[in-house]
């Protein structure tokens, strides 16, 4: 694979670059440890920094039809909804990775990063075919074939039977577990879907019709959204109640809801943990606090006498992914809000919904600084320097990127703090809505404030205008979507 690969890019006059995982060496494991989920962590890892290699931003993938068809059926035997069983998208944001492992963590840089699959509506004989009209060469990996090794490879095998032979499958004797029995009630469900499409290509169009209605969906839910949103802090999202109900339909519903909490959750963007881990549970139970069954109207709610106030019964609740939803006032005409119910006597107000990063833990010396939402950069930007970047980023809270200016020496006094390692710059958290602020402490100075993240709404409370002392260099950027992809 590997010289074939190698000869077509030289016949093509094309830069290349030929990787090898290091197995056993940090921070990949050993090669008795790999299953097929570290196996594929480490080649999108392994393409990732070939990708930082050649600067690039987009790598294609040849994944196709039938490889679409193999996913959805993985999914579909593990109950997957609409969204897994569409299956691959043909253009996705690489994502953050996951905190699971240091090899598959892409910070900033994967919310730069694309990846797009063009082939995803070709068949592979299509593919095949196409390559041998033209003297193209390609290369069959062997051990794809091989139904024992991985989950995939089964359901290949299953999927090889029903639709190249369309005859009752022989006794596998392979080290396999998967029976085609198993999957034979999804394999109906999918034919069922397009009755009328010859049965050679019935599960690729049943699959291509759910990427549609996926595709349907995430419009939908970037239209609420837009027809919702108010302006608010970074970082956050505030949402007015009574566009939200514009939005009627369950499944909207709940892709809405795991679009504000990607955007709004400390996890890394991408990650299934930062959408409340996909549980239809949690999520429903959001939905019925922000869509209730039996809604108070504005006019029944208790008003306070002495403030003219309808009292708002909603609470704030805890939605998971470290995100918080805070009830509030929205003042349409001025765009701001309050924390208490709507004002009788005001036209412009109406209930809304911020969803906000949750506020880490209180100082305490059995948490990490990683649970109090502080991260120490010292070492990493100092190396930075005398590495000769110009430039340190670091990724805070997997929301906001801040960047050093490397090339410009501190006030003396904090130099010589840092050269005697008495200094610790850190990145900590700033105000309610949990935004980075970069402080300098040392034994002999005291602790300064160097870098906040500089935003302004107004009549909104807690904006920063000024920069502070030293913030020339230092920038600072949220990186989380609020796109679909």
């Amino acid at each position: 694979m590997e010289e074939t690969a190698t000869w077509t890019a030289k016949q093509l006059n094309s830069p290349h670059v030929t990787e090898k995982i290091p197995w056993g060496k940090r921070p990949y494991p050993p090669i008795r440890d790999v299953d097929e989920k570290v196996a594929r962590e480490a080649r999108y890892s392994t393409l990732f920094q070939a990708m930082q290699h050649f600067n690039a931003r987009i790598i294609a993938f040849a994944h196709h039809a039938d490889d679409q068809v193999e996913t959805a059926l993985m999914r579909k035997t593990q109950g997957s909804s609409i969204r897994g069983l569409a299956a691959m998208r043909p253009v996705r944001r690489w994502g953050m990775g996951h905190r699971e492992n240091d090899y598959y963590a892409f910070g900033s840089q994967g919310m730069r990063s694309w990846i797009v699959r063009p082939f995803l509506h070709v068949s592979k004989d299509r593919l095949l075919a196409t390559c041998e009209a033209y003297k193209l060469d390609y290369v069959n990996d062997p051990t794809n074939f091989q139904p024992g090794l991985t989950f995939r490879n089964g359901v290949r095998r299953i999927l090889s039977g029903k639709d190249l032979a369309q005859q009752p499958q022989q006794e596998d004797h392979s080290e396999s577990s998967l029976k085609s029995a198993d999957f034979e009630p999804y394999i109906q469900q999918l034919r069922a879907m397009v009755p009328d499409v010859r049965p050679a290509d019935q599960l690729r169009e049943a699959v291509r019709l759910y990427g549609m209605r996926l595709e349907e969906v995430d419009t939908q839910v970037t239209n609420a959204i837009a027809r919702a949103r108010v302006k608010s802090p970074p970082s956050t999202l505030l949402l007015r109640s009574p566009k939200l109900e514009e939005t009627t339909d369950d499944e909207i519903r709940i892709a809405l809801i795991r679009r504000c909490m990607r955007f709004a959750s400390h996890g890394p963007w991408g990650a299934v943990w930062s959408e409340a881990g996909g549980n239809h549970s949690s999520l429903r139970r959001i939905a019925n606090e922000l869509w209730p069954p039996n809604p108070i109207p504005l006019s029944a709610l208790l008003v306070d006498p002495e403030t003219s106030v309808r009292e708002d019964p909603r609470r704030v609740f805890t939605a998971g992914a470290g995100v918080n939803v805070y009830p509030v006032t929205v003042n349409t005409r001025k765009g701001t809000i309050s924390h208490r119910g709507c004002r009788v006597d005001v036209k412009d107000e109406e209930p809304g919904w911020i969803f906000a990063r949750a506020p880490p833990h209180k100082k305490s010396p059995s948490l990490n600084m990683e649970a109090h939402a502080i991260l120490d950069i010292t070492d990493e930007l100092l190396a930075a320097r005398r590495e000769g970047q110009s430039v340190y980023t670091a990724l805070y809270d997997y929301r906001f990127a801040v960047h050093f200016d490397t090339t410009r020496p501190w006030p003396t006094y904090i130099e010589d703090e840092l050269s005697s390692r008495r200094a610790r710059i850190t990145i900590e958290p700033d105000t309610r809505w949990v935004l980075p602020q970069v402080v300098v402490s040392g034994e002999k100075m005291k602790t300064t404030c160097i870098g906040k993240f500089l935003w302004s709404i107004p009549g909104w409370q807690g904006g920063c205008r000024k920069p502070v002392r030293h913030q020339s260099r230092i920038s600072m950027q949220f990186v989380r979507s609020l796109e679909a992809i």
